[in-house]
């Protein structure tokens, strides 16, 4: 009898410290992921703050990389909804280098809900009839 308790204890440890290993490899991919889109995004900020409209091909070649790495990452978390939605962002054109910023702060923020998954539990913005809207707008009477 007590073989068998401690047999069990055992496998649940195991299991307990496999699933540990699994949890930290899937945060660490999102984690690596996030810095990807991060570089490419920078790069097209800077890219278009100097006047640029089209796509540069380098920058293409990157984004086009990062979107590949985000369909693998995403689809190993196995998160359907997460990878029909980066599915259709990656299909999204990507002629104007704001179309690629826009696509990739999409997969930025599919990222973010898978990493912490309590943030598609918020609610939205809530606005009351009347009442000012808290936060950084401009108020031009100040």
């Amino acid at each position: 009898m007590a073989a068998v308790l401690i047999e069990n204890a055992t496998a649940e440890v195991h299991a307990a410290r496999q699933r540990h290993r699994r949890e930290l490899a899937e945060r660490s991919r999102l984690r690596r992921l996030v810095e990807r889109v991060d570089s490419v995004i920078e790069a097209c900020e800077e890219t278009h703050l100097q006047g640029l409209k089209e796509v540069p091909p380098d920058l293409a070649e990157s984004a086009g990389r990062v979107l590949v790495v985000a369909r693998r990452v995403v689809r190993l978390s196995g998160d359907s909804e997460a990878i029909g939605a980066v599915a259709e962002v990656s299909a999204r054109p990507q002629q104007r280098i704001t179309d690629v910023m826009d696509i990739l702060w999409t997969i930025q923020e599919i990222v973010f809900d898978l990493m912490l998954p309590w943030r598609t539990e918020l609610p939205g913005d809530v606005e009351i009839a009347g009442a000012p809207v808290p936060g950084w707008r401009y108020d031009p009477a100040a």
